[in-house]
């Protein structure tokens, strides 16, 4: 609620403030926004790297340049049109059924790495709440921190169930377009764990560079806890991107952790531009060049026993 409350009063009471802000990212230092744009790059590698994965368990391989440009279009998507995140989904579903990757796996891709994406955000906001036992999110800081150890827990233990598991649900769900069995590797699910947590780490590094491209030092907890809920609002679909939610969330939280108002919200805008606006265009122009998906040429994947 404290965050809320921060939020509309940032929005309403301190227009001003915001539009100050935006006169400030004329004076962000270059060489950190050099590290938010690299940082945002690897993100999205790391992202697509983990479909990959994912589709190689159902013994196919889309080439990895699709793969990326099929990241980028969907966040283009997510942060420009209503109902981004169904769309996106559907275009992900229906480019794969045209690189000849089989309902089962494509839907088994689609919706494990929707799954690991919020496993990895609880892991991603328990090392941040780890960092200290006092400050902003300490009330948060047990529950998140023993959800997180359960996460690993099982992961330790079922790697050599949950993925194999999950995929022959899948499968077997799907009917007739079953391929034959494969082994899966019991490594496979660390493998995805660290890459969907990559992905999540890269891109909050990109905040982490915006705020010091706009002077900000504020806990790493702090940056944490804003970034971790910045995200749990993005997922609730009611404007594409967010339509301004996720910055006054951001922002709040950041001037709840010890952030100065016109700064923090700058570095909040500059972190929107390079993680999600400035991907927008192009996206959309991935989305007029990406070649056509059934004449490409399907790899079979080895996947080792």
């Amino acid at each position: 609620m404290a965050v809320l409350g921060v939020a509309v009063y940032l929005a309403v009471v301190r227009r001003s403030s915001i539009e100050h802000s935006l006169s400030r990212l004329g004076r962000a230092q270059p060489g950190w926004i050099a590290v938010a744009v690299v940082a945002e790059l690897v993100s999205l590698v790391c992202y697509a790297a983990l479909v990959r994965v994912l589709l190689q368990l159902g013994a196919v391989t889309v080439p990895f340049r699709a793969l990326f440009s099929l990241t980028v279009i969907g966040i283009a998507m997510i942060n420009s049109i209503p109902g981004g995140v169904a769309i996106s989904t559907f275009y992900w579903y229906e480019q794969l059924r045209r690189y000849s990757v089989q309902r089962s796996v494509a839907a088994f891709a689609l919706l494990v790495s929707s799954v690991l994406g919020i496993v990895t955000l609880v892991l991603l906001s328990a090392c941040g709440l780890a960092v200290g036992s006092h400050g902003f999110g300490s009330q948060a800081r047990l529950p998140v921190l023993a959800v997180a150890g359960a996460i690993v827990i099982a992961a330790v233990l079922g790697r050599r169930r949950f993925v194999p598991a999950a995929l022959w649900a899948v499968r077997h769900l799907s009917g007739p377009d079953t391929s034959s069995e494969q082994p899966v590797p019991a490594n496979h699910l660390v493998l995805l764990l660290v890459l969907g947590f990559l992905n999540w780490l890269f891109d909050a590094a990109v905040l982490f560079a915006a705020l010091a491209a706009m002077g900000q030092t504020i806990s790493v907890r702090g940056v944490v806890v804003a970034y971790t809920l910045g995200q749990l609002v993005s997922a609730i679909p009611i404007l594409p991107g967010g339509g301004g939610t996720i910055e006054a969330t951001m922002s709040a939280g950041l001037v709840l952790a010890g952030g100065t108002g016109a700064a923090v919200i700058a570095a909040v805008l500059l972190y929107r531009i390079v993680s999600a606006w400035a991907l927008v265009p192009l996206g959309w122009g991935l989305w007029r060049t990406m070649p056509n998906a059934h004449l490409a040429q399907l790899e079979r994947a080895a996947v080792p026993a």
